[in-house]
């Protein structure tokens, strides 16, 4: 790496801040292009005035304010060769690589905060634009470089007094306290943070068959079906009860086994399939009035099968934005393990085919990807297994879907089993260790805001004084993390540990990334030694758009885009997406991404862009805009975490593998390069529609277009 990389890599900082530049000055950004001249540092000039504090207000004194001349950003795009060999490791972190250089920090204008916290900043060029990135004082471990300031730049003859917060760090000795904990503070009579993170796809990520926890509202949620899964199973008292003349249980048929198939069996809903009508497991899926879910596996194909009829308890499932996954008990085992899929849940972007020629996009998956499938509970030999014990448990999803750092696994003695605890909690999910206590599970409270001990014994401390008459010292709001306070790339990193597929994150509990850090940090002490960056096999022929899984891709994504670095404002994945939950629409956006009217989400910012006018400016045809939307151009589905949908047919398609050169799909996670790929893309062109990586022609587009001819062109 360069010296510069090594600095950085060697620093203890901890955690950045946020935007927080008033509405004002947003709406001047529109009003500059990212085309406007700045000129170099001058001395003299105007001052620019601040103060600095934390998220209550408590003033910051020893601070170094940066004022850093958008001019200054290394725009040299990134890809993600550059990100694989650590080439962009020198300029991926835009405003914390010039602090961090002992060369170039030496030519920025700053000002030192006094004990009141205020600055002045003196010699700025009335004419240029600056980002302020704030580094706390030496004798301040408390608090993150950057603070909430460093998002968005500002015009110094426009910015009056410049308000910086900048969010605490949290202590080493800080331990986990649990969901319930957090929300005795902070419930929904306090403010909306229970309220909103309870129908959270985060909190609902493990989910018992219909039924939520006390930290759950799967009513509530905005996207899809929660309990679609849950609801194929029918109400019988054993699996062969008729629940009323004429309905049957709700029977899964497994059948036209390939064995070097990544899913061996194709699965039909009720109904047998005909292309090979041998049929090799029944699954009937049932649930008695006490709500006691099971699913019943009846060895068809050999019926002398001594395990025949195996029943399994289902107490939970996993995952429900773009599948499920049901958990079940085995007997004499204390761990959950993974069996069966399901890729059609209501409202998902992932509505699977029956009819498709592709294995992995039907409506039922033997498992998905991340280990764990129906083959652990039906062997080679065709036998069922009704005690699987090399069968994966819920272990390996733990370093993201149990919360990183918040568990740990043990070796059980008496069975064997690799298993997870995480926190008691007195409303926890489920036993995952078998100890007998509810454990907190799902991504919640303290996965993104960092354990919560210290935090809460700072704002007990608060309560204790106002009882006993002491004198008012606010304690509240210490040593735990505020997002919103940090900077794009740390809050981004946040997200990035888990909505990345580039195989960076070392899978690990005892080494998963706090919450807060940099991304130099997060390489140098974090990611797997082995793969520094995406790989490549992940990629599609453009070696710029990646194929998806079950993590998506969205931080490396991002990392790509003209959002991650600008002169306007460095766009982190918490402006768009609201991380409380508290939204009414898909995905906890901040907007509709939906509507044309020029109040969706993207005009929140790009207030200036017509959509007709745009796309009249980008392809020089006259196009009817009403129903076109910035995401369908920008952010085309082109990763597969289920079973996207058919997109774009140029032919009748049969079922069978020919169906290749006749169907285009639409996958389910969306591209967050923000780039328009098209029809010449290395990833269209000269391949077979089945193959081709989905993208605006043949998606949306291709409704009109004809897409009947890419497979036959040579990518440009």
């Amino acid at each position: 790496m360069q010296g510069n990389n090594r600095m950085k890599n060697g620093l203890k900082w901890s955690i950045t801040g946020v935007t927080a530049l008033t509405l004002l000055l947003l709406l001047v950004f529109e009003r500059y292009s990212s085309a406007t001249a700045t000129k170099p540092l001058t001395k003299g000039g105007a001052a620019v005035k601040g103060i600095v504090t934390d998220s209550h207000q408590r003033p910051l004194a020893g601070a170094t304010v940066y004022l850093i001349n958008t001019s200054q950003i290394d725009m040299t795009p990134i890809t993600p060769a550059d990100i694989l060999s650590g080439k962009a490791e020198a300029y991926d972190e835009p405003l914390e690589d010039i602090v961090n250089n002992p060369v170039t920090v030496k030519t920025l204008p700053k000002g030192v905060t006094d004990k009141n916290g205020k600055f002045s900043v003196k010699g700025v060029d009335k004419t240029a634009r600056y980002y302020a990135f704030t580094v706390p004082s030496a004798k301040d471990p408390d608090h993150i470089p950057g603070g909430d300031a460093s998002r968005a730049s500002f015009s110094p003859k426009t910015v009056g007094i410049l308000n910086i917060r900048m969010s605490w760090q949290v202590p080493s000795d800080s331990t986990y306290i649990g969901t319930t904990a957090c929300y005795v503070c902070h419930a929904a009579d306090a403010d909306a943070d229970e309220q909103s993170c309870k129908h959270h796809g985060h909190a609902l990520m493990f989910h018992k068959m219909n039924q939520d926890s006390a930290n759950q509202d799967a009513a509530d949620h905005v996207g899809s079906n929660w309990n679609d899964f849950a609801n194929k199973f029918t109400l019988a008292t054993d699996y062969k009860t008729p629940v009323a003349p004429a309905t049957s249980i709700e029977t899964l048929y497994f059948q036209e086994y390939n064995s070097t198939s990544s899913n061996k069996f194709v699965i039909y809903e009720n109904t047998p399939g005909t292309i090979n009508p041998t049929i090799y497991v029944k699954a009937f899926l049932w649930k008695t009035a006490a709500g006691v879910y099971n699913i019943t596996l009846q060895n068809v194909i050999t019926p002398t099968d001594p395990n025949n009829f195996a029943t399994f308890v289902v107490p939970m499932t996993m995952g429900g934005y773009i599948r499920q996954r049901i958990l079940v008990k085995v007997p004499n085992l204390k761990g959950l393990y993974k069996m069966l899929s399901y890729q059609s849940l209501t409202g998902s972007a992932s509505q699977g085919t029956q009819s498709g020629y592709d294995r992995s996009r039907k409506p039922f998956v033997e498992g998905g990807s991340g280990g764990g499938s129906f083959t652990d509970f039906f062997d080679t030999t065709k036998n069922l297994i009704k005690f699987p014990t090399s069968a994966t448990s819920n272990i390996s999803c733990a370093v993201c879907h149990l919360g990183g750092g918040s568990y740990a696994s043990f070796t059980d003695p008496a069975t064997g089993e690799t298993l997870a605890h995480t926190v008691a909690d007195p409303n926890g999910v489920i036993d995952l260790g078998g100890d007998g206590s509810a454990q907190d599970v799902g991504v919640n409270c303290e996965q993104c805001h960092g354990p919560g001990s210290r935090h809460r014994e700072e704002a007990l401390k608060s309560v204790q004084n106002a009882g006993v008459g002491k004198p008012s010292v606010d304690t509240t709001a210490k040593f735990i993390v505020n997002p919103q306070m940090l900077g794009a790339d740390r809050a981004s990193l946040i997200c990035g540990r888990c909505h990345d597929t580039s195989g960076i994150l070392a899978n690990s509990s005892t080494n998963f990334p706090p919450v807060g850090i940099s991304r130099a940090q997060f390489l140098a002490n974090y990611a797997n030694p082995a793969n520094k960056g995406a790989l490549p096999s992940s990629f599609w022929q453009d070696g710029t758009h990646q194929k998806g899984g079950h993590h998506g891709f969205v931080y490396s994504n991002w990392l790509l885009s003209k959002h991650s670095r600008n002169e306007m404002r460095m766009i982190a994945c918490d402006d768009c997406h609201n991380a409380m939950g508290n939204s009414p629409y898909r995905y906890s956006l901040f907007g509709d991404p939906d509507v044309t009217d020029g109040t969706g989400l993207c005009q929140q910012c790009h207030s200036s862009v017509v959509i007709g006018d745009h796309v009249l400016q980008q392809t020089g045809s006259v196009m009817k805009s009403e129903g076109m939307r910035c995401p369908t151009c920008h952010m085309p589905r082109v990763g597969k975490g289920g079973a996207g949908r058919v997109a774009t047919l140029i032919g009748t398609p049969t079922g069978a593998a020919t169906d290749v050169n006749l169907e285009y799909w639409e996958n389910d996670q969306s591209s967050h390069v923000f780039d328009v790929p098209n029809k010449f893309n290395a990833g269209v062109a000269g391949q077979l529609p089945g193959n081709a990586m989905p993208i605006p022609y043949t998606n949306s587009c291709g409704t009109c277009h004809d897409a009947s001819k890419l497979q036959f062109q040579a990518p440009q």
